[in-house]
């Protein structure tokens, strides 16, 4: 395949993520207003704010245009990091909400972003592309990494929390279920700043994109986003997949039990004397 149907392919795949984006925050605002729920209304305004980042950076390139590329790459990444403040903001309500290192981890994490992105102007990195050269670029690479890895941390602990729970009957399948996609959701958004660094560092030293990398990123753009998708609008087939897993492992602990009931009465009884 030629590198012009590789870049194609990649702008492709990062209009779907952003097209994606933006049904899944539309989606869930429209929910939250049913709901009257706050949290959710703080994560459908990120994800519309990430999914607009995408037409925003892609604009330029569509219209072959190189003189749109600074200021548009610069509004786009300005636009990501109020989505990702809006996301900090949800972490903390759904998991964290009375706890004082959380309020300190969201305002360290605005002051990453804010101080990271200023430097990074200061210098002359307006599209952030830099990052062998531009030391400003990790601090906003912090501020913008680590809600995705709070995320992930706080869906698996709970995700632990609650597996006994779900055993004892306190709490629902899908619920529990919903942590463990939280935790996957988190995991793949740090693996996709992970590889966007490797993508940036390799432009920076052949100041060329590579179509390979560019594939890399769309499809990780793409997956976190429907992840989330099966968090708040599970279809009923998966409902009933996670409902029946979970009654056979429930099936499976009470004939275990069972079994080491009858071991352990067959093993009181006195022995017989032939």
């Amino acid at each position: 395949m030629e590198e012009s149907a590789y870049l194609e392919s990649a702008y492709l795949e990062s209009a779907i993520a952003g097209l994606i984006y933006l049904v899944a925050g539309v989606r869930l605002y429209r929910f939250s207003v049913r709901t009257g729920g706050a949290p959710e209304r703080l994560l459908s305004v990120s994800l519309v704010l990430w999914g607009l980042c995408f037409p925003l950076y892609n604009l330029p390139y569509a219209l072959f245009d190189e003189s749109m590329l600074t200021p548009f790459s610069f509004a786009s990444r300005i636009v990501l990091h109020m989505g990702t403040i809006a996301f900090l903001l949800f972490t903390r309500r759904v998991f964290r909400s009375r706890e004082s290192w959380a309020t300190w981890l969201v305002v360290g994490a605005i002051v990453c972003l804010a101080v990271g992105v200023g430097g990074s102007a200061w210098v002359g990195d307006w599209e952030g592309l830099y990052p062998l050269s531009n030391p400003w670029y990790w601090l906003e690479w912090v501020g913008r990494t680590a809600p995705m890895a709070w995320m992930g941390i706080e869906g698996f602990v709970q995700y632990r929390r609650a597996r006994p729970r779900r055993r004892l009957g306190l709490c629902d399948p899908l619920v529990c279920n919903r942590f463990l996609l939280w935790g996957l959701t988190g995991t793949l958004w740090v693996i996709l700043e992970l590889v966007i660094i490797a993508q940036k560092v390799d432009y920076e030293i052949t100041q060329r994109w590579t179509p390979s990398w560019d594939f890399v990123v769309g499809l990780l753009e793409i997956l976190p986003v429907a992840v989330i998708w099966f968090v708040f609008f599970p279809p009923a087939s998966y409902r009933s997949w996670i409902e029946k897993r979970a009654a056979i492992a429930d099936a499976a602990a009470r004939s275990s039990a069972e079994a080491a009931n009858r071991f352990d009465f067959a093993a009181e009884q006195p022995g017989r004397s032939r």
